[in-house]
Order: C-alpha cells, then structure tokens, then sequence
C-alpha cells in the first residue's frame, strides 16, 4: 500500500511538473507573437539599414494594389519578404505591387513581408518615429507614422 501511495505522488507530481512548463512554453509563445504584431521601426546607425512592422488595412470596397513605399529617413525603401532557401537558409526578395483584397489586411511582420528602409539619412533611436509613405493605386498616398522601439 506505500509503493501504491508512493507511485500515485509521483505520477501527481509529474503532471504538475509538465504542465507548468507547459503553461510557461505557452506564454513565452504568445510573448513572442505580440512582439512580431507590435507596430515599429528598428533602431540602426546612419547609413544602415532597417525594417518597419506594421499592419495595413484596406477599407475600400474594392481590391487595392501597394504601389510603392517611402520614407524622408531612407534613400531606397522596399518591400521585402522573407523566404527558405532550398539549401535552408533565410533569404529576401523584394515585392512590388502587392495586391489587398477589399476589408483584407497586408501584415508587415518579422520572418515575412516587411518594408526595408536603406541607406539611412540619419541615426534611429529608441523613442523617434518614422513617417512612412505608402502608395496605393486607389487609395492614394496613406501615412503610417511609425514609432521607433526594439520590441
């Protein structure tokens, strides 16, 4: 009867144990995502380069099209998704005219589509905002004042 009691504290003790590292694993999962949705710039040095996470949705009634982009703190700005290679390596490729379906959203986020700010005109601190243009073939100029932050 005290192996039987024994066993049985065991087993209890065990499932306690996975599942609080279960619910930390969980957690840390939902941390990370939010971190990948919140709206940023990276901070980088003057002449570098960035990238800017955001969400853009579209509201028209009809079909839009992302024309270009642009910001007064980069020479060259452009869209860029994140890609595998086939030997397993992480690429980007640059996208042009990327098409956003009525009441549908294009998410810029880490490890996907994002906008790349070059050659920049100036330092980018934690605290400073950017100003990004974005040129829509119906809409029209639409600005998303970014703010500049590490998470």
């Amino acid at each position: 009867m005290k192996s039987l009691n024994t066993l049985f504290s065991l087993v209890i003790g065990l499932l306690f144990f996975l599942t609080s590292c279960s619910g930390g694993k969980t957690e840390q999962a939902e941390i990370q995502q939010e971190e990948i949705m919140v709206e940023r710039v990276r901070p980088a040095q003057e002449g570098g380069t960035t990238a800017a996470y955001f969400t853009y949705k579209n509201e028209l009634e009809t079909t839009d099209t992302l024309l270009s982009v642009s910001s007064e703190v980069a020479g060259m700005s452009q869209v860029h998704e994140s890609y595998l290679t086939d030997d397993g390596m992480m690429g980007m490729r640059e996208q042009k005219n990327l098409a956003v379906e009525a009441g549908e959203s294009l998410n810029f986020a880490q490890g996907g589509l994002h906008v790349m700010l070059m050659q920049l005109k100036e330092n980018l601190q934690v605290g400073d905002t950017v100003t990004l243009k974005m040129q829509f073939k119906n809409k029209g100029l639409v600005e998303k004042l970014l703010p500049v932050r590490t998470y």
